[in-house]
């Protein structure tokens, strides 16, 4: 390899006698060029094979039906089991609900040779270039919203809206593989039994709560996803990410708080844990799509006035089509607080909300989450797990500001961090209880108040 990064190559003598250069293959199993160019081949069809082109095309890119997702195993789930390697590709399932996916018959594979079968065993092995078919039965979906007693962590409530310190490893809302066990079930038990304050609109005095309720409202880090079961709800956190999280009580609330998110009238800031610096005062104003192949997943949009690593000019791309559909923009501000030489406390404030928007950005800089196996590097988060027993991305909504939706009341609403980060921040900046206590403040009460026992 050169001093300029390429590779030198010797070609057949026969055919050249000069010397051909290329750019050595990738090393990362996110890397865009790469991306790039196999969209193209997958656009390279003739008239010859375009039906079969065209077939392929969908099995790789496009979910089939309502509740049929394909996916295709790739080289960081090569000879994984099955039932781990597909809550890799499809983030919103759990390894448990993949087990009951599969002794249900409802998981085909389909092998690089093209043959297909069911598989049922947990244990079976994918290999890469495998496409997976899940389907989801049709008659999962409950008509109604199961109330659940789920501790929840209020940080302030009233009559109008509710405001959380969501857990790590819940999910907001139902959706498919997460009917129960979500913030929405703890809320639907919590304010029908136990809330000073009464259920609202959108909860029963039984608990129950209906889909319909709250249709038309569009759901901030969604995306334009089809979502019913979703009372009050105008956010979303991933399922691993902890923090602020704002729930409407009533249908005016819920209105002017879908209102205030679309008019960027609420400001969010997280912190995150990533390996490696993206620096100080970085504003990534980059648009985010879905990923052309592996469609559970979000990707930077490539810069439509670059050339791609093929040379394929942009614009021409644009004009063909190629771009994906459904790119939106997308506005992040970064700045690291402390650097010990490989990981960061970032501050991350953004000023859009689109799905997986930090995570995707910050895999863009190549100082992916710390955790995030999703967008992240393999061989660091099996070091979080192995040593810290640490097992999701190291991301937290620390603070959300926003004008109360009736009284106009500007309010601040702020998150204490999770012990998990908290332990991981101190190995970064040994100093950081001192120099930053308001981090640390809820180790601190706890503290004051056991010492005054």
């Amino acid at each position: 390899i050169g001093v300029d990064g390429f590779q030198n190559i010797r070609c057949d003598p026969s055919q050249l006698s000069t010397i051909c250069r290329a750019k050595p293959p990738p090393t990362q199993n996110f890397d865009l060029e790469a991306i790039e160019q196999f969209e193209q081949d997958l656009l390279k069809s003739t008239d010859d094979d375009q039906d079969e082109e065209e077939s392929t095309l969908l099995l790789e890119t496009d979910e089939i039906s309502d509740n049929v997702i394909t996916v295709t195993v790739n080289e960081e789930n090569h000879n994984k089991r099955i039932d781990a390697a597909i809550p890799k590709l499809v983030p919103d399932l759990s390894r448990s609900s993949t087990g009951t996916l599969l002794s249900d018959n409802h998981v085909q594979v389909v092998h690089t040779n093209g043959k297909s079968e069911i598989i049922t065993r947990k244990s079976f092995k994918v290999e890469q270039g495998m496409m997976l078919q899940i389907e989801f039965p049709k008659d999962e979906k409950p008509e109604e919203i199961l109330a659940q007693n789920l501790q929840l962590d209020i940080l302030y409530e009233d009559e109008h809206l509710i405001v959380l310190n969501k857990a790590d490893d819940m999910v907001v809302h139902p959706a498919v593989g997460h009917w129960d066990g979500t913030v929405v079930n703890a809320l639907a038990y919590y304010l029908a039994n136990d809330s000073p304050y009464g259920s609202g609109e959108f909860v029963g005095e039984d608990g129950s709560v209906r889909s319909e309720n709250a249709d038309g409202i569009a759901i901030e880090g969604t995306d334009g996803e089809s979502i019913s079961f979703r009372p009050g709800i105008v956010h979303r956190l991933d399922k691993g990410t902890t923090g602020v999280l704002i729930v409407a009580k009533t249908r005016a609330t819920l209105a002017a708080l879908s209102e205030a998110f679309k008019e960027r009238n609420v400001r969010k800031k997280y912190l995150a844990i990533t390996v490696g610096n993206p620096g100080k005062h970085v504003t990534i104003d980059k648009p985010i799509g879905r990923h052309p192949v592996y469609r559970q997943r979000m990707r930077v949009v490539p810069d439509p006035h670059k050339r791609n690593s093929g040379g394929f000019a942009p614009k021409d791309r644009m004009l063909a089509g190629e771009l994906p559909a459904g790119a939106r923009n997308a506005l992040s501000h970064v700045d690291t607080i402390s650097f010990d030489g490989k990981l960061s406390l970032v501050q991350v404030r953004i000023e859009t909300g689109r799905k997986h928007q930090i995570r995707v950005h910050l895999q863009d800089r190549r100082t992916p989450v710390y955790g995030d196996d999703v967008y992240g590097l393999e061989v660091w988060n099996k070091r979080l797990s192995k040593v810290h027993k640490i097992n999701r991305p190291l991301l937290h909504a620390y603070t959300l500001e926003i004008k109360h939706p009736i009284t106009g009341e500007l309010m601040n609403f702020r998150a204490p961090l999770p012990a998990d980060m908290q332990k991981i921040i101190r190995t970064i900046w040994p100093q950081a209880p001192a120099e930053a206590p308001e981090l640390f403040q809820e180790e601190v009460n706890k503290a004051q108040s056991d010492a005054s026992k």
